[in-house]
């Protein structure tokens, strides 16, 4: 993990309610922030040494973009954290599992890049403006060594957690321990359900899980120069068990609280890595 400045907070994106609740017990100190901020709900907390401004953005990629473009316009973070739920593309990954995002791509409809590709134009990704010059990637990337390290406290927290214990496990399946993948989080302004469209993304984009945040906020992270990660604990596994309607806001719930553990030990560990101890 980089060392980072002392004095720049950790900023953390969190969608939900449901997802925002655990931060509660797992940040010291977590406070509202008053005074004009907008539309949006800034709190402040500590994880160890550093000082955490978080954002409860509501879901999506408008929301958690402009949450995140306003935060970083306020209070000049050095590390960008987001985490919550996500449903899995990987047939292997069920309920409880954690993602460490190593890379982030916005999951067009495979048939538009297909159909691009064939017309031998630029297939679909990010695009923005950054010092007068346009920017094309098909992904981005955390750092290495922060994810190196979110994955060992990731392994470290599911092994305190234990079994799944909310709906959505396959009834064929033994009950397990969550697992720990390291690889691409893919995000899309929806919730793919259909079997056969999952099985088509995660064969083309090579993705682990989707959610609806992780990659946006990648883009503007990349735009202001800022480290970035997200951690999304599998809420659902639509292949091998379709979720209830009535079940949604209990996997959610679940998979927040143990995606808000991690990213707060990743926190403390970015903040002890700032401390002038660190530097010696």
């Amino acid at each position: 993990m980089q060392n980072p400045s002392p004095s720049r907070p950790v900023a953390l994106v969190v969608p939900m309610e449901e997802e925002f609740l655990p931060y509660r017990d797992c940040l010291s100190g977590l406070v509202r922030l008053r005074g004009d901020h907008g539309p949006w709900e800034f709190f402040e907390g500590r994880a160890g040494p550093a000082r955490v401004i978080a954002v409860l953005s509501d879901c999506g990629p408008v929301n958690a973009a402009a949450a995140l473009e306003r935060l970083v316009t306020e209070f000049g973070p050095g590390l960008v954290l987001t985490g919550g739920s996500a449903g899995a593309h990987d047939p292997g990954l069920l309920p409880g599992d954690v993602v460490i995002g190593a890379r982030y791509r916005i999951l067009f409809p495979v048939g538009q890049q297909l159909s691009r590709q064939a017309r031998g134009r630029h297939l679909k990704g990010f695009r923005f403006r950054r010092d007068g010059k346009r920017v094309h990637s098909d992904s981005f990337e955390s750092l290495p060594d922060l994810v190196r390290a979110a994955a060992v406290i990731a392994e470290t927290e599911l092994g305190e957690s234990g079994a799944w214990k909310g709906p959505g496990w396959p009834p064929e399946v033994p009950l397990r321990a969550g697992r720990v993948s390291v690889g691409l989080i893919g995000s899309s302004d929806s919730w793919t359900t259909s079997e056969d469209e999952l099985r088509e993304l995660h064969g083309y984009y090579g993705s682990l899980c989707e959610d609806m945040e992780s990659a946006y906020i990648a883009q503007l992270s990349a735009l202001h120069g800022l480290p970035f990660l997200s951690v999304r604990t599998i809420s659902d596994n639509e292949a091998a068990c379709p979720l209830a309607a009535s079940s949604a806001n209990q996997v959610i719930a679940l998979a927040g609280e143990r995606s808000a553990r991690i990213l707060a030990r990743v926190a403390a560990e970015w903040g002890r890595r700032a401390t002038p101890e660190s530097a010696e």
